[in-house]
């Protein structure tokens, strides 16, 4: 029976498939600590909005991800792809995926920085920073421009620099950007000493504080480790849980402020 339907079933739709359902199972496991353990009482309005933007953000994907990732590649291709040939057999493995995932952590480490220095840069990310009661769903509360922008301008780099073997991308892909979903829990856990080993929701909370002594810190996605390098990085407190959100307390109030939301001072008819 398995190897009739390893015949009809493509790979790609078994690892999209088994990825989907090993994501929903995660996310359903959060919800329900952060209703168990809340790191601050959730503000429901800021919820709703969240999976509004996070909608928005879905559907804007589906429409231009093709043709962003098409460009990423015409500039890969146009680079020369490849240029270190990374393997994959025995140990192998595991020093190579240590590379990918450090490169990816620096490079991702520098984007995030440049997102909040630059103020063209800025005007899309505070749209995430907007949010005054981190979820679960706040990780995917993003400005629906910024993923087509990341697929051209970012991840080419990667595909430019290794040759990544098939069977190493997926495992990568999801070591790595679990912690980073991961850190807007709302969830009253703090990892002590620890904290400084990975990206954790109390260590990332600290990064949406709306106090002035945390500006500017951890902007890590996975490793701690480059915010330590780079000196960004500020080691929470044992019941350090501060509040979130934009000084001005500014909130997006629907669709249209997601959708507008670099422009939204500049338009008469959105006030």
């Amino acid at each position: 029976m398995s190897a009739v339907i390893g015949e009809h079933i493509p790979l790609w739709a078994i690892v999209f498939i088994t990825n989907t359902a090993l994501l929903g199972v995660i996310f359903l496991v959060a919800r329900q600590f952060e209703k168990t353990f809340p790191a601050k009482p959730e503000s429901i309005g800021s919820v709703v909005t969240d999976w509004k933007l996070a909608a928005l953000k879905w559907t804007s994907s589906q429409l231009f991800s093709p043709m962003a990732k098409a460009c990423g590649l015409i500039l890969v291709n146009a680079a020369g792809a490849g240029w270190i040939q990374l393997r994959a057999d025995g140990w192998w493995f595991l020093l190579s995926a240590l590379v990918v995932i450090l490169t990816l952590d620096f490079v991702a480490y520098v984007t995030h920085r440049a997102q909040h220095k630059f103020p063209v840069l800025w005007s899309m990310h505070s749209l995430h920073h907007s949010a005054d009661s981190l979820s679960a769903v706040t990780g995917a509360r993003h400005f629906w421009l910024e993923d087509p922008l990341f697929s051209i301008c970012v991840l080419p780099i990667l595909g430019i620099l290794f040759k990544i073997p098939a069977e190493m991308a997926t495992p990568i892909l999801l070591l790595y950007f679990i912690p980073d979903s991961l850190a807007h829990l709302n969830i009253r856990l703090s990892l002590g000493r620890f904290a400084l080993c990975l990206n954790n929701p109390q260590y990332h909370r600290i990064h949406h504080s709306i106090e002035p002594q945390h500006y500017d810190k951890n902007f890590c996605k996975m490793l701690p480790l480059m915010d330590m390098i780079f000196g960004t990085a500020w080691a929470p407190g044992r019941d350090e849980f501060p509040m979130t959100g934009l000084p001005s307390r500014e909130q997006p109030t629907g669709i249209l402020d997601g959708i507008i939301w670099p422009l939204r001072h500049r338009l008469s008819w959105a006030h």
